[in-house]
């Protein structure tokens, strides 16, 4: 199907008619999810909670699970080219469409900055000994804005191949690991105690929030009421049983405390030193490829709140041929400060802060609906509000956990972009020209919908 190119965000084109598949959907949501969640954040839970990472990341999923159905309920209402974020407005106000839009937006430009710091972790460690973890992290830094500033193509062609390759391997070393499993390495005291299982499951809900970037394209979609919410249930799936199967795989190593590269190290123990070096070079295309794929998240976050005019213009710039520049280099920047920052616990807390706040955001949104008996077309969920007020108390549930420096800093940094947009609510005497935003958002061609465009099965653009 062809499309006409569009103009940037500061102008409306053509419409863009929803074309983007189920195998689109589910290859960007598995490809943002299945990144440094599984060959950073399992060897810290390990840690944590020792062989009880296994139930840490069966709780996290279940928590993820209630709220993606809030997702779904919430993101099938989305009118065509409208965010899934956008029924958000309609059901509580447009000031908390932003909140759930800014926060993802911060969750998105968190995670790049620990994904480039496993990436560079991983390198280091198995392939480029005398360069610093940090120096490569910055470079990765570079490599992922340049990537994302230029052809679409190719980044699409990248988010494919890496996708495809990095599961693959994955996949070995889980198999490979369980055939390595025995009763006495599962059955073994936990660290912390049952406080640590929890621990880790707060820690870990980070590692499946790759599931909004198919929010991000629902109204671009085909037959969203359908496509959204399988593309979402099977992309938890996937990266569930991953990361189950990687969890363990690490335990049968029988490895009790794991450094920054602990999927590697259980791979020299299970399959021997080629399979830790082999799994190093999956750990250093996934970390990138989460990168990569929160960059352009983010960015289309970043566009969509420009388009709503919740944001100044500037911040929504593109090339000539739609490349949010702005957007790009704002996240090099502040991938660059957090990398700088050298504390990959510090900076996942934080992005699990905000995503607790949108998620728990969505579930109420979903819960109003609920109450309402889901009015209006998109899908509904048994026993009314039930299960997105259950949302609300697990995601809740996950803060008390979290570091206090990060859950302070989660929420302040939050509570900034709801000042931001109250400041320019009131500087523009109300909410703007509605009729015209609406136009613009309709309109967005943005590189997320190119590049979800060329994944397999998909008309170019």
């Amino acid at each position: 199907m062809a499309t006409v190119p569009s103009s940037s965000a500061s102008g409306p084109s053509a419409a863009v008619k929803p074309q983007i598949g189920l195998v689109a959907c589910v290859a960007f949501g598995v490809g943002t999810t299945v990144g440094g969640g599984v060959f950073t954040l399992s060897g810290t839970a390990i840690n944590l909670a020792g062989s009880g990472a296994v139930l840490s990341y069966v709780i996290a999923g279940i928590v993820m699970a209630l709220c993606a159905l809030s997702f779904i309920v919430v993101s099938t209402r989305a009118k065509d080219g409208e965010s899934g974020y956008g029924p958000v407005g309609d059901i509580l106000s447009p000031f908390w469409r932003f909140v759930v839009m800014w926060a993802f937006y911060l969750n998105g430009a968190t995670i790049v900055a620990y994904l480039v710091d496993s990436f560079g972790d991983y390198l280091s460690e198995y392939f480029l000994p005398a360069i610093g973890a940090l120096t490569l992290g910055l470079v990765a830094t570079v490599l992922v804005t340049a990537l994302n500033l230029g052809p679409t193509s190719l980044v699409a062609k990248a988010e494919t191949w890496i996708v495809g390759i990095k599961l693959a391997l994955l996949v070995l070393f889980a198999v490979w690991g369980l055939t390595e499993l025995t009763p006495e390495k599962v059955d073994r005291p936990l660290p912390q105690g049952t406080g640590g299982v929890f621990s880790a499951a707060a820690l870990l809900f980070t590692a499946y929030t790759g599931f909004n970037v198919i929010t991000n394209m629902a109204g671009s979609v085909k037959n969203p009421r359908k496509t959204v919410p399988r593309a979402i249930l099977l992309t938890l799936l996937v990266s569930g049983i991953i990361y189950l199967g990687t969890a363990l795989a690490m335990v049968a190593s029988g490895v009790t405390v794991f450094t920054a590269t602990g999927v590697s190290q259980a791979a020299e123990i299970v399959m021997g030193t080629w399979g830790g070096v082999l799994v190093a070079f999956a750990a250093c295309l996934s970390t990138l490829s989460g990168a990569n794929a929160n960059v352009l998240g983010a960015s289309e976050i970043m566009l969509r709140m420009v388009a709503r005019g919740d944001v100044p213009p500037a911040l929504g710039r593109q090339t000539r041929n739609g490349h949010p520049y702005v957007s790009v280099l704002l996240l090099g920047v502040i991938t660059v400060l957090l990398v700088l920052l050298n504390d990959t616990t510090f900076v996942v807390s934080i992005a699990n802060v905000a995503a607790i706040v949108a998620m728990i955001v969505v579930s109420v949104a979903a819960a109003v609906l609920g109450f309402r008996k889901w009015p209006g077309e998109g899908a509904r969920l048994p026993l009314g509000p039930v299960i997105p007020i259950l949302a609300v108390l697990a995601a809740a549930s996950q803060l008390p956990s979290l570091d206090p420096a990060a859950l302070i800093t989660g929420f302040l940094l939050t509570a900034l972009g709801g000042a931001l947009y109250l400041a320019r609510h009131y500087q523009r005497g109300g909410a703007g020209d509605r009729a015209h935003a609406n136009e613009q958002i309709d309109n967005l061609n943005t590189p997320l919908m190119k590049a979800a465009r060329r994944q397999p099965g998909q008309s170019p653009s």
